[in-house]
C-alpha cells in the first residue's frame, strides 16, 4: 500500500492558528491518567496486536502524551503524530517498517523512536481540528495493517475526541457555573451591604424565597416554608390593607408593585418594589420578583424634618409676638428715634443670637454656656476676665433659652451703663446649680456685681428692668428676682428644667 505524501515543513504546518486556539482550550484540563482515554488505549492496543498503544495531544513543537498501554516504554511520537496530521486525505497513517521508510529517514525522524518498526497513528479531531493522536507500535515490522484494522483505530481516535470534547465542555459549563456562583455570591453581598432584600415569589403555590437579607428585615424565619400571605402578615396592621392592595392592582395593571411599609415585628420601614417575571401560556402572572429596602433612616430624617419645621413655624410665631412686643414697650418708652433703634437692635440682637443657637441644635436645646458667653461676654469691653462662670453645663429648652437670653442681655447692657461692667475693676459672676425636687428639677442662676459703682434702688423701673423681670413669662413656675445691694445688683432666676437636665454634650 503506497502511503500519502509527507510535508516537509511540519512546524508550519502544526503552527496553524485555529488548531492552536483549540489546543488552548484543553490546557487547563487535567485529562493525564484519565481512565477513560487509559481505556481507549486499552482497545487500540487489543484490537491492533501491537506491542504497544498511546494516546496523544499533538502541539506544534512536542507531544503530551494522555494514557499508554503495552509492554514498550513511551515513546517520542512527534514526528509521527505530526505527519498524520498534516494528511488531510489520509484517515490513519501507517509505517510498516519504519527502518526503510525513506520518507521518514530523510527528515532523520527514525532517531526520536529508534526501536520502533511498525506504526499506525489515527489523528484525533476536535471542533474540525486535528490536535491529537491516538498510535499502535511495534519493534517488529509488519507486512500489513488491513482497512479494518485502520478503520478500527480510526473510529478509537474519533471516541477520544469525543471524550476531549465532552470534557473540555464539560469543563467550561463548570467554569461558566462557578462564574455565575461567583457573581451571585458578590452580587448578595452587595445587596446585604446596600441593606436590599432580594426575593422571588411564586404566585402558582404562593411560595416566597429570598435572600438571607429579606428574611431578617421581615422579621421571619428562612428554614421553614415561607409563603406570600407570612409576608403579608409580617406586615404593620396598619399598612397591611394598603401594601396587598397595591400588589393586587400592579397584577391587574401589569405595573411594577411599589409601597412603603413597616415591619410588625421591629417597626423598620421598607421600600417594597416588585415585578411580574413570568407569565403562563394564558397570560396569567407566575412569577413575581422584587426587593425590598430599607428606608428606615430615611423615613425617620423626614419625619424629623416635619416635626423640626413645625417647631420652627411655632418658634416664629412666638418670635414674631415677642418683637411686637419689644417694640411696643421700647417705642412707648423713647420718642427719639436713634435712640429707639440702639435700645431695640440690642434686643433683636439677643433673640437672634438665641436662635442661632437653637438652630444649630435643630431646636432640641441650648447650653446654657454658650448662651451665657453669647449674650454677656460682649459687654466685658475692658478685659474678658471680669465675667466669672461657675456651674456645670446643662441643656436649656427653647422657651428657657429665648427667655434667659433676653434677661441675659438686659442685665448685660445695664451692667455695661451702669453697673459692673461700666469699669475696669468691676465684676460680674454667674453661677448657677441644679435643685432636684420631688416632681421636677429647677435650675437656679444668681447674677452677683462687684466692684462697680455704688448701687442704689431705681425710684421707677425702667424698660430693661421690667424686661428682665417679665423675660421668663413664657415659662411656668419660673421666676426672676432683683436685689439692689451696695456692691452691685444682684438677679435671681429660677426656671423648672423637668427632663431637660442632662449635661450638655461636649
Amino acid at each position: 500500500m503506497k502511503s500519502p505524501p509527507i510535508s516537509e515543513n511540519l512546524f508550519q504546518a502544526m503552527s496553524e492558528p485555529a488548531r492552536l486556539d483549540v489546543l488552548s482550550s484543553l490546557t487547563p484540563l487535567a485529562i493525564e491518567n484519565d481512565t477513560d482515554f487509559d481505556n481507549v488505549a486499552a482497545l487500540a492496543l487489543s484490537t491492533s496486536g501491537a506491542a504497544a498503544a498511546q494516546i496523544s495531544l499533538v502541539d506544534e513543537r512536542q507531544s503530551k502524551v494522555l494514557a499508554h498501554r503495552g509492554t514498550l516504554g513511551r515513546a517520542n511520537m512527534w514526528t509521527f503524530e505530526a505527519a498524520a496530521l498534516t494528511i488531510p486525505e489520509a484517515s490513519c497513517l501507517v509505517i510498516l517498517n519504519a527502518a526503510e521508510d525513506v520518507r521518514f529517514s530523510e527528515l532523520h525522524c527514525v532517531t526520536h523512536a529508534p526501536q520502533l518498526r511498525f506504526i499506525a497513528v489515527a489523528p484525533i479531531c476536535v471542533s474540525d481540528e486535528c490536535i491529537g493522536a491516538v498510535s499502535v507500535m511495534s519493534d517488529e515490522t509488519r507486512t500489513e495493517f488491513t482497512s479494518a484494522e485502520q478503520e478500527q483505530l480510526t473510529r478509537l481516535a474519533k471516541v477520544a475526541g469525543s471524550l476531549i470534547e465532552l470534557k473540555r465542555d464539560s469543563r467550561q459549563g463548570d467554569e461558566r457555573v462557578a462564574t455565575l456562583h461567583r457573581d451571585d455570591d458578590r452580587n448578595a453581598m452587595a445587596l446585604e451591604v446596600g441593606n436590599v432584600g432580594s426575593w422571588v415569589w411564586d404566585l402558582r403555590n404562593g411560595r416566597f424565597t429570598g435572600n438571607r437579607m429579606a428574611y431578617e428585615m421581615l422579621g421571619l424565619d428562612s428554614d421553614r416554608t415561607v409563603s406570600g400571605e407570612d409576608v403579608f402578615r409580617a406586615m404593620h396592621p396598619d399598612d397591611f390593607p394598603a401594601m396587598k392592595s397595591a400588589f393586587t392592582r400592579a397584577l391587574a395593571q401589569n405595573q411594577d408593585y411599589v409601597g412603603e411599609f413597616r415591619v410588625a415585628s421591629s417597626g423598620q420601614w421598607l421600600l417594597g418594589r416588585g415585578r411580574i417575571f413570568e407569565r403562563d401560556a394564558s397570560g396569567k402572572p407566575v412569577v413575581a420578583v422584587g426587593v425590598n429596602i430599607d428606608i428606615t433612616k430615611t423615613k425617620t430624617a423626614s419625619e424629623k424634618t416635619r416635626f423640626l419645621l413645625r417647631e420652627l413655624n411655632h418658634r416664629v410665631k412666638n418670635t414674631l409676638a415677642m418683637l411686637q412686643s419689644l417694640a411696643r414697650q421700647t417705642l412707648s418708652r423713647t420718642s427719639d428715634p436713634a435712640e429707639f433703634m440702639e435700645a431695640f437692635s440690642g434686643r433683636l440682637r439677643a433673640i437672634s443670637e438665641a436662635h442661632t443657637l437653637l438652630s444649630d441644635r435643630e431646636w432640641s436645646g441650648i447650653s446654657l454656656v454658650d448662651l451665657i458667653t453669647k449674650q454677656v461676654e460682649p459687654y466685658a469691653i475692658f478685659d474678658i476676665g471680669q465675667i466669672e462662670l461657675v456651674g456645670e453645663d446643662i441643656m436649656l429648652p427653647p422657651d428657657h433659652a429665648l427667655g434667659l437670653g433676653i434677661a441675659l442681655h438686659e442685665l448685660a447692657t445695664n451692667a455695661v451703663k451702669h453697673g459692673a461692667l461700666s469699669v475696669a475693676t468691676g465684676h460680674v459672676r454667674i453661677v448657677w446649680q441644679l435643685e432636684v425636687g420631688l416632681h421636677a428639677s429647677r435650675i437656679v442662676i444668681r447674677w452677683t456685681e462687684s466692684n462697680g459703682p455704688r448701687v442704689t434702688a431705681p425710684n421707677t423701673r425702667g424698660l430693661g428692668l421690667k424686661l428682665i423681670e417679665r423675660s421668663l413669662d413664657k415659662v411656668l413656675s419660673s421666676s426672676v428676682r432683683l436685689s439692689y445691694p451696695e456692691t452691685g445688683i444682684e438677679a435671681i432666676v429660677s426656671m423648672p428644667i423637668g427632663d431637660q437636665s442632662d449635661p450638655a454634650a461636649g
